[in-house]
C-alpha cells in the first residue's frame, strides 16, 4: 500500500528495536537526522505508520506516555516454525510458479499466460507427492528482483521456481520454461513450446506433466487425468472468464458486476465451462452483500454451482463455489457445505484458498484447533497471502479463546468493517484491555452507528450456541450497544 518515504524508514527503525522504548528525541534523529522537525511530524508518522499495517488499534506500536514509543509483537502461546524449517520438515517438494515474462504491451498474451500459470498450479496440487505455493504468493514473489528472487522462493519454503518467458511469431506463440532449484540454482528441466493460442490448454496441461515427472519418478496418470482444465469452445471464452476472476480478485467501485458480465459472456461463449458458472454464483452472493443477499439471489447462485459440479464434477473449484454459496445460506445448510469442502479438499489437498476456507468453516463448527492447523497450512501454502486470511485466523483464534492473537490477526486487516472492528472490540474485551476495546467500538461505530449486538449474533455464521454468547459477552464488555467500555463494572 502507498506509504511516505520518512513513514517507512519510521516503522523500519521501531521493527528492528522491539520491545524497546524509543524515545522521540531517539526516533527524530534516526529518521530526520540533521534537520531540525517538530513533534507534529513524528506524531503524523506514527499515525501513517500505524495505519499502513492495519494497527489503528495500537496494538503492535504502542504510546508510552512521557517517555515515546514502543513496538510490540503481541505475546503467542506458540511460535510456528520458519517457513524454511516447515518445508524441511515435509517430504514432498514444493514448487513455486512465477507469472510468465511476457510483453506488457500485449494484454491478451499477458492475460492468456497469467490465466495458463494459474491453470499450471492448480494441476500440479493434484498430485500428493508435490506442493505447489499458491497462486497469490507466486505472483507475489515475481516482483522482487531477479538478484533475490531465489533466496526469497526458498526463505518461503519453495524448493522449486518454474518460470517462462513467452514470445509472438506471426499468429503463434514461442514458451520456455525452465525448473530451478533455489537452493542450488541447478537447472533441472527446461522445453520450449511453440503453439496456436488455441492450443494454450494443451501447452498448460503439459507444463504441468513436465514439472511433475522431472520431481518424481512415478506418477498416477488417472490423477493426472482428473487434474486437467476442462476445454474452452474458444480462447474468446477463456479470456473473459480471466478478467472476470482477476476483478472478482480486486477491490473498486462495479469489480463485482464488471466480474459478473465477464462470467456471463464466457458462458455464453461456452456454455459447458463449469467454472465460469461457479464463479458467476460467488459474484452474485457477493453482489448481493453475502449473508445480506436476497434469498432468490442465493437460492440461484446454488443452482449456479449445483449445475457447475453437473458439467465439472472433479473440479475442486467448483466444489468449493458450492460450498461457499450454501454457507451464506444458512447454518441449516452447514452439513452439506462440509460435504463440498470435503470433496474439494480431496480433488486438490494443496489449494490454498481451499485449505484457508474449509478451515474457517471448521472453526465457525466449534473445532478451532482443526480449522487453525488447516489455515496455518494453507498460509505454509500462500505465506503472501490475501487479507481474507487474517479474518478467517482471527475467528479461528477467538473461538479458541487465545484473544490477543486473535486480534493480532484482526488487527492486519488493512480495511475493516464495522463487523471486523466489532469482532476486534470483542477480542479486546475479553484479553481485559478496556482503552483498545474502546477504540475499536468507535471506529465501528462510526461507520454503521445503527449497528447493534443483536444483530451482529443474530448475522454470524458461528454454529455454537456457546460461542455466539461468547461473543456477545465481549462486545457487551466492550460497550458495544452504548458506545462505551462496561470492563470497569465487571
Amino acid at each position: 500500500m502507498p506509504i511516505r518515504p520518512k513513514t517507512l524508514e519510521l516503522l523500519a527503525f521501531l521493527t528492528r528495536n522491539p520491545g524497546r522504548v524509543l524515545s522521540k528525541d531517539e526516533l527524530m534523529q534516526a529518521v530526520w537526522p540533521g534537520i531540525i522537525v517538530t513533534e507534529d511530524s513524528l506524531t503524523q508518522s506514527i499515525r501513517d505508520a500505524r495505519k499502513s499495517i492495519g494497527d489503528e488499534a495500537q496494538a503492535l506500536i504502542r504510546t508510552v506516555p512521557r517517555r515515546g514509543y514502543l513496538f510490540q509483537l503481541p505475546e503467542t502461546e506458540a511460535t510456528p516454525p520458519p517457513p524454511s524449517a516447515a518445508a524441511a520438515a515435509r517430504a514432498e517438494p514444493t514448487v513455486a510458479v512465477l507469472p510468465f515474462d511476457v510483453d506488457p504491451a500485449n494484454a491478451t498474451a499477458r492475460a492468456l499466460f497469467d490465466g495458463a500459470v494459474e491453470e499450471i498450479t492448480n494441476a500440479l496440487s493434484y498430485f500428493k507427492t508435490v506442493a505447489v505455493l499458491a497462486r497469490h504468493s507466486a505472483f507475489a514473489l515475481a516482483e522482487h528482483s531477479s538478484e533475490d528472487i531465489r533466496a526469497t522462493a526458498e526463505r518461503l519454503g519453495a524448493d522449486y521456481i518454474a518460470e517462462g518467458r513467452v514470445e509472438t511469431a506471426g499468429t503463434e506463440y514461442g514458451a520456455r520454461v525452465v525448473l530451478t532449484e533455489t537452493a542450488s540454482g541447478r537447472r533441472v528441466w527446461s522445453q520450449s513450446f511453440t503453439f496456436a493460442p488455441a492450443d494454450i490448454f494443451a501447452f498448460q496441461t503439459m507444463v504441468a506433466q513436465r514439472i511433475v515427472t522431472a520431481l518424481v519418478a512415478n506418477i498416477e496418470s488417472a490423477v493426472m487425468r482428473r487434474g486437467l482444465p476442462a476445454a474452452a469452445a474458444n480462447v474468446e471464452a477463456y479470456l473473459h472468464f480471466l478478467r472476470g476472476k482477476e476483478l472478482l480478485r480486486s477491490y473498486g467501485e462495479r469489480v463485482n458486476q464488471d466480474a459478473r458480465e465477464h462470467f456471463l459472456k464466457a458462458i455464453e461463449l461456452d456454455p459447458q465451462s463449469g467454472l465460469a458458472h461457479a464463479y458467476l454464483a460467488l459474484a452474485e452472493v457477493i453482489i448481493g452483500g453475502y449473508n445480506d443477499a436476497p434469498r432468490a439471489v442465493l437460492d440461484q447462485a446454488r443452482d449456479r454451482a449445483l449445475h457447475a459440479i453437473a458439467l465439472s464434477p472433479d473440479e475442486a473449484r467448483c466444489h468449493r463455489m458450492l460450498a461457499l454459496t450454501l454457507l451464506y445460506r444458512g447454518r441449516d445448510e452447514y452439513d452439506a457445505v462440509e460435504k463440498h469442502f470435503a470433496r474439494a479438499l480431496d480433488l486438490n489437498p494443496y489449494d490454498a484458498d481451499t485449505l484457508a476456507q474449509t478451515g474457517f468453516f471448521r472453526a465457525l463448527r466449534g473445532d478451532g484447533e482443526a480449522g487453525l492447523a488447516l489455515l496455518d497450512k494453507a498460509i505454509q501454502l500462500n505465506p503472501m497471502h490475501p487479507t481474507w486470511y487474517y479474518y478467517d485466523r482471527g475467528e479461528a483464534l477467538l473461538i479458541l479463546g487465545r484473544y490477543r492473537e486473535a486480534a493480532a490477526s484482526f488487527s492486519c486487516l488493512p480495511r475493516k468493517s464495522a463487523w471486523q472492528w466489532a469482532r476486534l472490540a470483542t477480542c479486546h474485551a475479553l484479553a481485559g484491555d478496556a482503552e483498545k476495546a474502546l477504540a475499536c467500538v468507535r471506529e465501528g461505530r462510526a461507520l454503521e452507528p445503527g449497528l447493534t449486538i443483536a444483530q451482529i449474533i443474530e448475522e454470524t455464521r458461528i454454529e455454537r450456541s456457546e460461542d455466539r454468547e461468547r461473543i456477545r459477552e465481549g462486545l457487551e464488555l466492550a460497550g458495544w450497544d452504548s458506545n462505551g467500555p462496561l470492563l470497569s463494572k465487571s
